[in-house]
């Protein structure tokens, strides 16, 4: 487990370890992240990296005495491999993008390790900012020659396609995403409160002054208008007691 110094806020990369439980053995296969092409210089807190920034990953087991081969690799938002919004970047052990400058699969099915490089991205409908890595894993027990993928077929039927259980995934996470210079300026545009804000704030202390003038003119009324109708009222029954006594 990796963790970022970041004083009281540690933010920990969480690295799912499996145990493939086979004839030759128990194996342990991870998951790795290098800053380099030469995969020497390994990611030892937490990413941060922008979208032309790459992602050096390398899948490997121990002991190093079989092949191993990655059938199918994605990325979540969140931890969780299930979750609903999903990037897949390798499937049936192969690119599923076409273009090498945005993925390119050094090593697959030759060795106990599987190597490849991915540009970073972002998930789009949300503001997601951490990308989490997950592939599915399976060990060969054969020479190099059928645990190599044959991704040249442009038709796919020389693929194998095979149903890998999740139990056998491996996980990276999280990896930050650095904002570009726009999403930036969003973030600071919609921390300042829009104009019509603050021209409801205006209406509304207005309306309150106004309110609160005319209840004191009210409460000042009805002192005063009680007092002076007692009065008029007490001087009418004494103009009355006159007019009955003459």
């Amino acid at each position: 487990m990796v963790q970022q110094p970041n004083g009281e806020n540690m933010i920990r990369v969480d690295v799912r370890t499996i145990t493939l439980n086979t004839e030759d053995g128990n194996f342990s296969v991870s998951m790795l992240l290098f800053k380099d092409e030469a995969f020497q210089d390994q990611w030892m807190t937490v990413p941060s990296l922008s979208l032309d920034d790459n992602i050096y990953v390398k899948v490997y087991m121990i002991p190093a005495n079989l092949m191993l081969r990655i059938e199918r690799c994605w990325a979540t938002p969140t931890s969780d491999p299930y979750s609903n919004i999903q990037y897949s970047f390798i499937r049936d052990s192969c690119p599923v993008l076409s273009s090498d400058q945005t993925l390119s699969v050094q090593r697959n099915g030759q060795g106990p390790e599987a190597l490849f490089r991915i540009q970073m991205f972002k998930f789009v409908g949300g503001s997601y900012t951490n990308v989490f890595l997950h592939c599915n894993v399976q060990i060969c027990h054969s020479g190099p020659a059928p645990c190599q993928p044959n991704c040249s077929s442009d038709d796919g039927l020389m693929r194998l396609r095979r149903d890998v259980p999740l139990s056998h995934t491996v996980s990276y996470g999280p990896i930050r995403r650095v904002l570009d210079q726009s999403e930036k300026n969003n973030s600071k545009l919609s921390a300042v409160p829009p104009v019509e804000t603050f021209v409801l704030a205006g209406l509304l202390g207005v309306l309150l002054l106004v309110t609160g003038v005319f209840g004191r003119l009210w409460f000042r009324s009805r002192r005063f208008y009680p007092t002076y109708d007692a009065q008029l009222t007490l001087s009418n029954v004494h103009r009355l007691s006159e007019e009955v006594a003459s």
